[in-house]
């Protein structure tokens, strides 16, 4: 089988994958494909020999079911299917998630939830972040920007209820928060369990909380988060936190980095 070849069976797979459900259950009837696909007879007719001229399924009894050979395009046809599908979602993040140390497959978001920036709604992925604040016993998180306002003040008011926090702020992020906030920083530090680092995170936002991982993605200059995709996939809670505590090692402790400056 030439390349060509390969090609066509799995253009043929991708346009009919409702049909490999019918042919996966087994004693499929060309009635069966008809309702299924709720196509005319001859359309259903075509679909099976087509399928048959394939090497897709076999007739056995006068029904049809999937060969050996069928049962690997349709599996590796839904997989291709589903790694576009979502790598087309997080688009935003996969030049950033692909210079990580630590390497993920993007398979491990499949059940992620993405939420976007919509035309009338730029804050959308922003109120995301911040429903994360609401349950969850602590946030360990790095972010190549300074985070929003209403997330940081819900971050500072949730550390005065006993969230336990970890965060890797950019030397810029920092000595914007330091002047703009009236001491609410410096004030979260003192008085809570507000951990933070300076350092160099990577061009994407990275939150870890009790059951969730949320992963931010921003435009060409971090001026705007333009979606967030959060999981509970244990693959995903693994990389996470591998991620994190990389870069976490590598940070400069607040204290240190304000000795620095003087």
């Amino acid at each position: 089988m030439g390349d060509g070849d390969a090609a066509h069976i799995l253009r043929t797979a991708a346009r009919r994958q409702r049909v490999f459900a019918e042919f996966e259950e087994g004693n499929a009837t060309r009635s069966d494909i008809q309702d299924a696909l709720g196509v005319s007879r001859s359309t259903a007719f075509r679909v099976v020999n087509t399928f048959e001229s394939l090497g897709l399924i076999s007739r056995q009894n006068g029904t049809y079911e999937l060969t050996p050979f069928g049962d690997v395009v349709h599996c590796e046809t839904s997989r291709a299917i589903g790694t576009i599908r979502i790598a087309h979602s997080l688009s935003p993040l996969l030049g950033e998630l692909e210079e990580t140390e630590e390497p993920i497959e993007i398979s491990a978001f499949d059940d992620a939830t993405v939420t976007e920036l919509e035309p009338g709604d730029p804050y959308k992925p922003m109120r995301r972040f911040l429903s994360l604040t609401e349950d969850t016993s602590f946030i360990r998180e790095f972010t190549p920007t300074t985070p929003d306002p209403a997330y940081q003040n819900t971050l500072y008011d949730r550390v005065r209820d006993d969230l336990w926090v970890a965060v890797l702020y950019p030397p810029s992020a920092v000595d914007q928060l330091r002047q703009e906030d009236d001491g609410e920083f410096e004030r979260a530090l003192e008085e809570g369990e507000f951990h933070v680092r300076v350092g160099d995170p990577p061009a994407f936002r990275l939150v870890v909380t009790d059951e969730r991982v949320y992963v931010g993605g921003y435009n060409d200059d971090a001026s705007l988060l333009q979606l967030v995709a959060d999981t509970a996939d244990p693959d995903v809670q693994e990389w996470a936190t591998r991620c994190f505590e990389t870069q976490w090692e590598r940070g400069t402790p607040f204290d240190s980095y304000v000795e620095n400056l003087r």
